[in-house]
């Protein structure tokens, strides 16, 4: 969990107690952490791993890519969230890419992912970093080479998993040191929540209101997720949703 401990389902079971109709709850917000998170609470909420992912790769404990990186990290974390095994993922980048992307975040892992005492497998060569982090040294290594070829070339489409550019234009993992950083999706809040109107009445299944019953912010579904995984941000809809209400209700 992400989050800071309270948001666990209490207004969505209240809303659907009176009658609510819930919508798109299998998508998420939230984003990647070091997965020594799940212990360290040094590592929690921050610092992000989502930029650095997003400009290098993802692989499993076979050294295979497993995800479209270009999609971003949200889109990452639910799709890392949803393998069987949702602890398999690393991340593997090179020297450039973390002294560029691993600082871009406002807490950035670089440094503070090691200041907090996370995980971070470093080696001069991508066989040897195979090694410390426990991942197949050829296997790694191949699905590097296919990738660097595929973004020098400008060949992505033909990478499985395809690799878009949605997030920003990924780029090659050539120059040492090279970087290991496993991973774990984390969750703050569901996408999808009690099924409301333009006003923010809370609606029925069949599509009515509710009198006198609102929502808004986060625990409101609708205008997020999907197969795209669209994001507008819970804060954005408590501010417009909550004014919604505001003047209906003094309307």
């Amino acid at each position: 969990m992400r989050h800071a401990g309270t948001a666990i389902g209490d207004g969505l079971k209240m809303a659907m107690d009176a009658g609510a109709a819930v919508v798109g709850l299998d998508r998420f917000y939230g984003h990647l952490l070091s997965r020594d998170a799940l212990e360290n609470r040094g590592l929690w909420p921050y610092p992000q791993i989502d930029a650095v992912a997003t400009a290098a790769i993802v692989v499993d404990q076979r050294g295979c890519r497993i995800l479209d990186e270009g999609l971003g990290g949200i889109s990452i974390t639910n799709d890392l969230a949803g393998l069987d095994d949702p602890l398999c993922g690393t991340v593997i980048c090179d020297a450039p890419i973390w002294e560029t992307a691993g600082k871009a975040a406002q807490i950035p892992p670089n440094p503070q992912l090691l200041a907090a005492g996370g995980t971070l497998h470093q080696a001069d060569t991508i066989e040897a970093l195979a090694e410390a982090a426990d991942l197949p040294p050829q296997s790694l290594a191949s699905t590097i080479l296919e990738y660097n070829d595929a973004v020098r070339f400008n060949r992505l489409v033909t990478l499985l998993p395809e690799r878009s550019i949605r997030s920003g234009a990924p780029r090659r993992i050539e120059t040492p040191p090279f970087f290991a950083i496993p991973i774990c999706a984390s969750i703050t809040n569901t996408f999808g929540g009690i099924a409301i109107d333009g006003h923010g009445r809370i609606k029925r299944p069949d599509g009515s209101a509710i009198a006198g019953l609102y929502a808004a912010g986060g625990t409101t579904g609708g205008l997020e997720g999907g197969g795209a995984l669209g994001y507008v941000g819970g804060l954005i809809k408590a501010c417009v949703f909550g004014l919604r209400v505001a003047e209906h209700v003094a309307g």
